[in-house]
């Protein structure tokens, strides 16, 4: 899954400003910028890109006097059932990691995303929208 949703965006906010912030930081991205009131989309060629992204913008960049949110895009009926968790410490075992998730609901799924950073990330799918919400 390479499409990003882009959240917190200004009204003021458009294609433009997206293909700048890109490019400034050396994100590739794979088509246009979907912006609509609030929120973006957009394409990366790959998970790295798209990780890239995530990392180097949300919660950092500042777009019009907002700072932005991104994160992979999840289809409407996954999205609460699904979260990623990022910055794992290297040294944590993935034993310790699986009990701590068991202790709020049914894991369906964990998997370990690749990245270029030395903390590992993981996305998660819970068997209930409530336990993922936990």
């Amino acid at each position: 899954m390479n499409k990003l949703y882009i959240g917190n965006v200004s009204a003021e906010a458009s294609e433009e400003d997206f293909e700048t912030i890109f490019e400034q930081w050396k994100i590739p991205h794979s088509g246009p910028f979907l912006v609509k009131t609030g929120y973006a989309f957009v394409d990366c060629p790959d998970e790295k890109a798209a990780m890239k992204a995530i990392d180097v913008l949300s919660g950092k960049v500042e777009l019009h006097g907002k700072v932005l949110e991104v994160e992979h895009s999840v289809p409407k009926r996954q999205r609460s059932c699904k979260l990623q968790i990022r910055n794992i410490p290297p040294h944590m075992q993935w034993e310790v990691l699986d009990g701590m998730l068991a202790q709020y609901g049914a894991v369906e799924s964990c998997e370990q995303v690749n990245t270029d950073t030395e903390t590992a990330v993981v996305n998660v799918r819970y068997a209930a929208k409530d336990q993922a919400r936990l």
